[in-house]
């Protein structure tokens, strides 16, 4: 199957039911690589970003709680401003439960995150952060804003306007993948960097990306919740391959 078909197999399996037809349901086999044809067009509106093995490198638990452990991931402030030079809006939407575990103060949560952005500015004039969704709660809150659960998704949708088909979700975990699934997001991305390539069995995205439908995908089963959803190596080649595929 093409690129293009995968993204479209991937929308249609987010859409309620209502909405589908038989005969647009594929029956050709579901395991495979990428193809580089373009797919229609479907720029998103919004595009929704986790943070930590997104943007930034993943320094493992509990997480940054400094601004001297921050380093972006490859061509991340690149990628940001070439959605922004798209006329795509970008939002962060990130758990910081150090904040709840009292490890940092949201004061010292926030001078992290203007780091972080100026980093990125200080690379791509154009790479700007327009929202950050951030849940500071611990587990055991039961917070709905907590990813896996959707309610920041939800939050974002709702403050931009924007339908399920019209963002995409780009994170490192299973919980980003569920939040964004639980949230309506139709379009969901996995990157290699942070969890992702663990979540994979250790297994890198491969050139072009992958689309990622059945359980047995990965060595490790994947569960149904976070299905399905498109595999690429960082946020760089995830975003050259939306805008490149997107292309008048």
């Amino acid at each position: 199957m093409s690129l293009g078909s995968s993204f479209l197999v991937l929308t249609l399996l987010s859409a309620p039911i209502k909405m589908l037809d038989a005969s647009m349901i594929p029956t050709t086999p579901t395991k495979r690589t990428m193809s580089p044809t373009p797919p229609p067009k479907i720029l998103p509106s919004l595009v929704l970003l986790d943070r930590d093995g997104v943007i930034n490198v993943d320094v493992g638990s509990p997480g940054v709680t400094h601004p001297s452990q921050l380093c972006l991931t490859p061509g991340a402030s690149s990628a940001i401003g070439s959605l922004k030079r798209a006329g795509c809006n970008v939002a962060l939407v990130t758990n910081q439960s150090c904040v709840g575990k009292k490890l940092i103060t949201y004061s010292e949560l926030q001078v992290i995150h203007e780091t972080i952005f100026n980093m990125l500015h200080e690379e791509d004039k154009d790479a700007k952060i327009d929202t950050v969704y951030c849940c500071t709660s611990t587990k055991e809150c039961g917070d709905e804003r907590m990813k896996p659960s959707p309610g920041m998704i939800r939050e974002a949708k709702r403050d931009f306007g924007v339908e399920g088909d019209q963002c995409i979700f780009v994170g490192d975990t299973l919980t980003d993948m569920q939040a964004a699934k639980g949230g309506g997001v139709e379009s969901r991305i996995l990157v290699s960097t942070g969890y992702g390539v663990t979540i994979m069995g250790g297994n890198e995205a491969p050139e072009g990306g992958k689309f990622i439908e059945n359980p047995e995908d990965s060595s490790i089963p994947l569960p149904s919740s976070a299905l399905p959803f498109l595999y690429f190596k960082n946020l760089a080649t995830a975003v050259s391959w939306l805008l490149c595929e997107n292309e008048d």
